[in-house]
C-alpha cells in the first residue's frame, strides 16, 4: 500500500516531530482496516485509533502489540472486555469514568470538550479525573489528554483558535501525559497545534479534508472503484433510458449499462451530474441511477466494448474521478462517498492500491 505509506510520511512531515496516530475507524473509511493498519504502522504511525471496542478487537488479532485507542465511549459492560483486547480507551463522561475508575489495568485518555459539543468533560471534570489517576495505584494508566476540533476544515480559523486556547488552558495544569488535538485538517493546516500527537483520518486515505484536492497537500488517493460495461445499446433521437426519462437523446447515441447503483454505494444524487472514466475518457451518468445499474452515455468517438473497465472512483489514464469531486456534486463530504462503497465481485471491485 504505497499510497498509504506516502500519506503517512507526508503527515509525519506536517506534524513536525509529533507522533501520528492513524484513525482506522469504519473499516478504515471503507479501505480495509487491517490492511491499512499494517501499512500505516510500517510507514511510521505509532498508534491506531478505532471508534469502537469491536473495531479494536478485530485489529488486535492482526497486530498483537501495536498501541490502540478506542475513541468513542464504551457501552455498558464493555469495560469487562478491554483487558483482553489490550487497548486504551477514551473517558468522555463521568458515568464512563465511574465504570473504569477501579479497573486500574485499563489505560485511559481523558477527553475534554473545548467546543465540539458532543462527548467530552468540562475542564474541571477532566482535571479532577487526571489528578485522581495520578494519585492512584497505577498513575501510568493516564495515557493522554485529548479534545476534538469542530471547524478545522473550514476557511475561518477563529473557532479553531478558541478551541485551541481552551485546550492549552487545561493542558497547562493537567498531569503529565501526551496531549493530542489535531485531526487531518489541523495537521495539514495548523502545525502549531500538533502538541504530542495528531490523529489524522481522511488524509491517511489521500483525500483533502477541505474537500478540494488531496494533491494540494501532496497526498495520494488510496481507493480505486471499478466496474465493467455489461451491455451496449443504441438510442435513436427521442429515445430515453432509465427511470423518469431523465435522459432523452436529442440525436442517435450509444449507452453503456454498468452493473453498479445506489445499493452499491453509488449515490442516486449523481444522476445527471456524475461522470465515470472509460478508456481514459469521461462519460456522463446522464440517466437516473438505479438500485443496481447505471446508464452511461458514450462520446461518439469512443470505441467501447462489453467487458471494458469503468472507473467510478480513481485514476484512469491521465484523468481521475476523485472522492472530493463526487462529494461536491452531491452536496456531501468525501467521508460519505468512500465509506459508502460496497463492492461485490460480481458487480464491481473496490481496489486499495498496492
Amino acid at each position: 500500500m504505497a499510497a498509504v505509506t506516502a500519506n503517512i510520511q507526508r503527515l509525519l512531515d506536517a506534524a513536525g516531530g509529533a507522533e501520528v496516530w492513524a484513525v482506522i475507524k469504519a473499516n478504515a473509511y471503507g479501505h480495509g482496516a487491517c490492511d491499512v493498519a499494517h501499512a500505516a504502522i510500517a510507514a511510521g504511525a505509532t498508534r491506531l485509533c478505532t471508534a469502537t471496542l469491536d473495531e479494536a478487537r478485530a485489529v488486535r488479532v492482526e497486530l498483537p502489540i501495536v498501541p490502540l485507542l478506542v475513541l468513542s465511549p464504551l457501552t455498558v459492560g464493555e469495560e469487562d472486555a478491554v483487558s483482553e483486547v489490550v487497548c486504551a480507551v477514551t473517558v468522555s463522561t463521568l458515568e464512563g469514568w465511574d465504570r473504569l475508575r477501579y479497573r486500574h489495568e485499563v489505560d485511559v485518555h481523558v477527553k475534554v470538550d473545548t467546543g465540539m459539543g458532543r462527548w467530552g468533560l468540562t475542564a474541571g471534570e477532566a482535571l479532577a479525573i487526571g489528578e485522581e489517576i495520578l494519585a492512584g495505584p497505577r498513575p501510568e494508566r493516564l495515557a493522554g489528554l485529548m479534545s476534538h476540533l469542530a471547524t478545522a476544515d473550514e476557511p475561518d480559523r477563529a473557532f479553531v483558535d478558541q478551541q485551541a486556547e481552551a485546550f492549552r488552558a487545561v493542558a497547562a495544569v493537567f498531569p503529565p501525559c501526551p496531549r493530542h488535538l489535531s485531526n487531518s485538517a489541523a495537521t495539514l493546516r495548523y502545525p502549531e497545534l500538533a502538541f504530542d500527537a495528531v490523529r489524522p483520518g481522511l488524509a491517511v486515505y489521500g483525500i483533502d479534508p477541505l474537500g478540494v484536492a488531496g494533491s494540494n497537500y501532496g497526498l495520494l488517493p488510496v481507493m480505486r472503484w471499478t466496474s465493467t460495461v455489461r451491455s451496449l445499446r443504441t438510442l435513436a433521437a427521442g429515445d430515453s433510458t432509465g427511470y423518469g426519462r431523465r435522459f432523452i437523446a436529442d440525436a442517435s447515441c450509444r449507452v453503456a449499462l454498468v452493473p453498479i447503483g445506489y445499493a452499491d454505494g453509488y449515490p442516486r444524487r449523481l444522476s445527471g451530474v456524475g461522470e465515470v472514466l472509460i478508456r481514459g475518457q469521461r462519460c456522463s451518468v446522464a440517466a437516473t441511477v438505479s438500485m443496481d445499474q447505471l446508464a452511461v452515455v458514450l462520446p461518439a468517438d469512443l470505441d467501447v466494448k462489453e467487458g471494458d473497465e469503468v472507473v467510478l472512483l480513481g485514476v484512469d489514464g491521465d484523468d481521475v474521478v476523485s472522492a472530493e469531486e463526487l462529494a461536491h456534486q452531491v452536496g456531501t463530504v468525501p467521508y460519505e462517498i468512500i465509506c459508502g462503497v460496497r463492492a461485490t465481485l460480481e458487480r464491481g471491485d473496490r481496489e486499495v492500491l498496492p
